[in-house]
């Protein structure tokens, strides 16, 4: 780094400003002398002045020189100390020599040599504030003896007005010094602060942006000051920071909403863009409610947030007050919840199925093995009928098992795409030759020809259950279970498994994706749950839709919008 540089960088910003108010002043006070001569002048008044000429002149070269130092603080930005010093010790020169033009130290202008010393102290250091009022000192000395020798006053009193008026200038030097050292070390102390302040934001900033949870703070007034990445996510792409703050869609009241929870709306958004700003604009109405309400700190609500699809957002909104007014909004995507909780249940299943497969499927072996060779030797027919029901039961026991271990050690889905046409006609195929069934009453429909994104071994186990389940209550007429992979709307594909049996009773819907609900006698109730938790596993949801006018019930697996490749 460069000298000038290095002293440039060493002084702080707010003595180069202090330095520009010297120069602009120096500059107004040689403006004000210059007036003032030119007015006596003109007025022919000027016989007061002890010599004219000389007052003239020096004002001239004064305001000359005033000018040229303003204009050269910006070329020499990087030597402060010789600039202070020049502009000071031209002042003071100045300032006794204008002096000696109007009439010696009785003329007034002592004042001026204390406020130039007072200046350069603020800007210096204590030794060079020191050698100011020194400079100053001798000046005024100077001036006194010379006025001795021109027999314009006696030197006792010439002598006692300097050393006041130079006492002054050291009182006030080292006055002002000290106050501006003080001065200094608050300003120091302020911008570490500031420094430590911006570094903490900046910590805070990131991990805030780093959070799962989405995390918004809303202004009093009801605008939003920023939000996290995370909480943009949440809100399908709702705008950030200032394109949001003050826009009408901010500020939202509480007008007509009712509670927290009624502000959820299935309103459906054209795009991403406008169903990010309804979804933001649910969230700030249900903040201005809880404002209503009181903000009480830590409350907390469940909110359907308008998406770009049907399903929308299941949210959860926390609310935190803040000392200064704004609100802190913590919002969780609750599917996301339910997912983790879902990982600690299969979590704690594995653990259970390893025990059940150690502890229940050894003795189950023995038992079916010991009922195998009993069998062999019963000749009675109520003998052999308890033989086979302890072998059908068994049979369930080991199902049961296996469906436990299948749930709880699924494999992880395969990033893959199936070519659904093919998939769906080797797949009836296959199931109609194991499940000995007929061919014929499977029908398959295929409307769309994009491929869904599914692992197939994931798929074809969910399609083994749900057809099962429907060749279970269908009639035997030819394509009583239909399979349909259609486009329901642009980017929305679905899965549809119906079949022209009664359908599932109101009772039956509520529970039929529960673990070990079942309503036959030989089933394991794990065939649904199962269903929805390989689906859940590959990004896609299955529900049940009923029958409505001629459409029959029917299971619908509908992989998600961005696992949909076109």
């Amino acid at each position: 780094m460069r000298p000038g540089a290095e002293a440039q960088a060493s002084e702080p910003q707010s003595h180069w400003q202090a330095l520009r108010w010297m120069a602009a002043s120096r500059l107004a006070v040689a403006l004000a002398l210059a007036g003032f001569f030119l007015f006596e002048t003109v007025q022919d008044d000027a016989g007061w002045l002890g010599e004219p000429k000389l007052f003239g002149r020096v004002v001239f070269v004064y305001l000359l020189a005033a000018i040229a130092f303003l204009f050269a603080l910006r070329p020499l930005r990087g030597r402060f100390q010789l600039q202070l010093v020049v502009h000071t010790l031209v002042d003071l020169t100045a300032i006794t020599l204008l002096m000696h033009a109007a009439g010696g130290l009785r003329g007034g202008l002592g004042v001026l040599m204390i406020a130039t010393v007072a200046a350069a102290a603020v800007l210096s250091q204590r030794l060079l504030a020191a050698s100011f009022a020194a400079a100053a000192s001798l000046l005024l000395l100077g001036e006194a003896v010379l006025s001795w020798l021109r027999h314009d006053a006696v030197l006792p009193a010439l002598s006692m007005m300097a050393g006041l008026i130079g006492a002054a200038c050291f009182a006030t030097a080292m006055l002002v010094n000290w106050l501006a050292r003080q001065l200094h070390r608050q300003e120091e102390l302020a911008s570490e602060r500031g420094a430590d302040l911006r570094n903490q934001l900046a910590v805070t900033q990131r991990v805030v942006a780093e959070l799962e949870q989405g995390v918004l703070v809303v202004a009093p007034d009801g605008r939003l000051r920023t939000m996290n990445p995370a909480a943009r996510e949440l809100l399908g792409g709702a705008p950030m920071g200032g394109a949001v703050a003050g826009s009408a869609s901010t500020r939202v009241r509480a007008a007509g909403i009712g509670t927290p929870a009624a502000a959820a709306t299935r309103a459906q958004a054209p795009d991403r863009e406008a169903a990010g700003s309804a979804a933001l604009a649910t969230v700030l109405r249900a903040c201005a409610h809880w404002r209503e309400a009181g903000a009480r700190s830590g409350e907390s609500c469940e909110l359907l947030l308008p998406s770009s699809d049907e399903s929308g957002t299941r949210v959860q909104l926390r609310f935190l007050a803040t000392p200064g007014g704004d609100a802190v909004l913590m919002l969780d995507d609750l599917r996301r919840a339910e997912e983790r909780a879902q990982q600690l249940k299969l979590a704690a299943m594995g653990r259970l199925s390893a025990s059940i497969a150690h502890e229940i499927r050894n003795p189950l072996g023995a038992i079916r093995h010991a009922n195998a060779l009993l069998a062999e030797r019963l000749d009675e027919a109520a003998s052999r009928r308890l033989a086979g029901i302890i072998e059908d039961n068994t049979l369930r026991i080991d199902r049961v098992i296996a469906d436990v271990l299948s749930v709880s050690r699924r494999d992880r889905p395969g990033d893959e795409t199936i070519d659904m046409p093919p998939f769906l006609a080797a797949f009836a195929d296959e199931f109609a030759a194991q499940a000995g069934v007929e061919r014929r009453r499977i029908a398959l429909r295929v409307e769309a020809t994009q491929p869904m994104c599914f692992d197939p071994n994931h798929l074809r186990q969910v399609l083994v259950n749900l057809v099962g389940n429907a060749l279970r209550y269908a009639s035997d007429a030819p394509g009583a279970v239909v399979l349909a992979w259609r486009e329901r709307a642009p980017h929305r594909l679905e899965l549809r498994i119906s079949d022209d049996g009664p359908g599932l009773s109101a009772e039956m819907r509520q529970h039929a994706f529960e673990p070990f609900f079942t309503t036959e006698t030989r089933g394991t109730g794990l065939g649904l749950y199962l269903a929805r938790e390989l689906c859940s596993a590959n990004g896609a949801t299955v529900r049940y839709e009923s029958a409505s006018g001629a459409s029959p019930g029917a299971f619908i697996i509908e992989p998600r919008a961005e696992r949909v490749t076109a």
